[in-house]
């Protein structure tokens, strides 16, 4: 079996067998959704997240949609618009918007996250998982790692695409293979807690209440290379966290984000001198 299929097979089989529980929250912002129609990637999410945790009054599913785009975008209304194709979840999927934000079109995607989790966290979620809304990453692998997580084994479940850990990435290309490792070991090397982490950075990961209070309270990276931060959140608190595969596929007019390698970098410095300083240590997500 093709290993893509493989994974998602495993995906359904796990959501299956998932403990009873409460709602799984799961948060998305509008970063990396220009090349495909908004609308478009919110129906396809939403009937990713139906097929693993249910649909109607059976659902176990929220979709937050942080919306940090500059005014006149239409993000809101074109995902409003998929929201819509599926009527019988349509209030389950709820777009709100990041006050107080001057931003280009990259946005301010930790900090767009983390006001997402803020938002879902006060309606008492099981779990709360971040996703990317692109449909590079498929959201119904979130059922091989919800398990643990559900039934309190762990605080968090952390997606890879690492060959290592049953991954798969495709049409990344050389370059955009060859970037992504290199900042993985860059992120290890200036954070010596993450050595057990081949990708930090796989947009699926999924999280207790605490552990998504401690990020969306403690977190301060607002760009894109928040990952690393939260890893470090998790050491430095004490949490528990366990690897899941996921695959990655590239997705027709998307390309790298090469403009963003500068900031990402720095970034990691700031979060590396705070976790020198002691500021990502404590006991707040407990």
């Amino acid at each position: 079996m093709d290993p893509v299929d493989a994974l998602i097979a495993r995906s359904l089989a796990a959501a299956a067998g998932l403990p009873p529980g409460g709602e799984v929250a799961f948060v998305a912002a509008s970063y990396d959704t220009a090349f495909e129609p908004v609308a478009d990637q919110v129906a396809s999410k939403v009937a990713e997240l139906q097929q693993i945790l249910g649909t109607g009054a059976a659902a176990r599913w929220r979709l937050f949609l942080v919306d940090d785009t500059p005014a006149g975008v239409g993000f809101a209304e074109a995902a409003a618009a998929g929201r819509g194709r599926h009527p019988a979840d349509a209030e389950r999927v709820h777009v709100v918007a990041l006050p107080g934000v001057g931003r280009d079109f990259e946005g301010l995607k930790g900090r767009a996250l983390r006001a997402g989790f803020a938002e879902a966290l006060g309606r008492g979620p099981a779990a709360v998982a971040y996703v990317n809304l692109n449909l590079k990453v498929d959201a119904r692998q979130a059922a091989l790692g919800l398990g643990p997580v559900l039934a309190g084994q762990v605080d968090a479940a952390i997606g890879s695409r690492a060959a290592g850990d049953g991954g798969v990435v495709r049409g990344a290309g050389a370059l955009g293979r060859i970037k992504s490792r290199a900042f993985s070991r860059i992120a290890r090397a200036a954070l010596p807690p993450l050595h057990a982490y081949a990708d930090q950075n796989a947009p699926l990961k999924i999280f207790s209440p605490r552990a998504a209070r401690l990020i969306a309270s403690a977190g301060r990276v607002d760009r894109v290379a928040f990952d690393c931060e939260w890893l470090m959140l998790l050491v430095g608190h004490g949490l528990t966290a366990a690897r899941f595969p996921v695959a990655w596929i590239q997705r027709a007019g998307s390309h790298p984000p090469w403009h963003l390698i500068g900031p990402s970098l720095v970034d990691l410095a700031r979060v590396r001198r705070r976790w020198r300083r002691g500021g990502l240590q404590g006991d707040a997500g407990r």
